[in-house]
């Protein structure tokens, strides 16, 4: 079993992702993690922290008193840090030796392999699946890229979207319920090709920034 601290719930779920086949406990609190440790005990084979909740785990020794109390070994202790996190890493690695420290990039497509490699390290008996890893974690980059490509279209202009609060629940439901007239088809071609128009736009003008670079 694996508890995971990490309080951004998408990151968090981007790691259990890939160590899917393992039962992984997610959290993001120093309070879950001694309830959690006092509910599994000697179940827990090895804790992953973003850097700061392993910063106050090592500072405080919270988790290792508790571990004494219950006659139990502390579990192994992976830390992980994010870009904004350098400094903090570098410090904590300078004051603190025998701790892996894994660099969570979601644009590193090598991910995977270190996080599972490390984990392996650490936990010999860990589920994991490499080439599933990658497949997930590559599906999971292409649809965000898609994501952030449409909300950088939608703010350079690009691409209008409808203001939802002008639209009544009762307009909703019509919409929904009544079937299509030929003059809404004609509106929605009209809105293709206008939209077709826009994309043509867009990369027009990514081409001559490319080439001007």
């Amino acid at each position: 079993m694996i508890l995971l601290i990490e309080p951004d719930i998408a990151v968090r779920k981007k790691l259990s992702d890939l160590l899917s086949k393992e039962r992984i406990i997610g959290i993001d609190s120093m309070q879950q993690t001694l309830e959690m440790i006092c509910k599994f005990k000697n179940n827990l084979n090895v804790i992953i922290a973003d850097i700061h909740r392993l910063r106050e785990i090592i500072s405080k020794r919270v988790v290792f008193k508790l571990c004494e109390k219950l006659h139990i070994d502390a579990p192994p202790i992976v830390g992980v840090y994010k870009n904004s996190d350098v400094k903090i890493k570098e410090e904590f690695a300078k004051n603190n030796t025998g701790y892996k420290l894994l660099k969570y990039d979601e644009k590193d497509c090598s991910f995977p392999e270190q996080y599972i490699k490390i984990m392996k390290e650490v936990y010999p008996q860990v589920h994991a699946d490499v080439e599933k890893a990658r497949e997930i974690w590559l599906e999971k980059r292409e649809n965000d890229d898609l994501v952030d490509i449409r909300k950088w279209i939608e703010e350079e202009g690009f691409l209008e979207t409808p203001d939802k609060t002008k639209i009544s629940k009762s307009e909703a439901k019509v919409n929904v319920c009544k079937p299509k007239t030929k003059k809404q088809e004609k509106n929605y071609e009209k809105m293709y090709f206008e939209l077709k128009h826009k994309y043509d736009e867009l990369l027009e003008y990514v081409k001559e920034l490319a080439d001007s670079v």
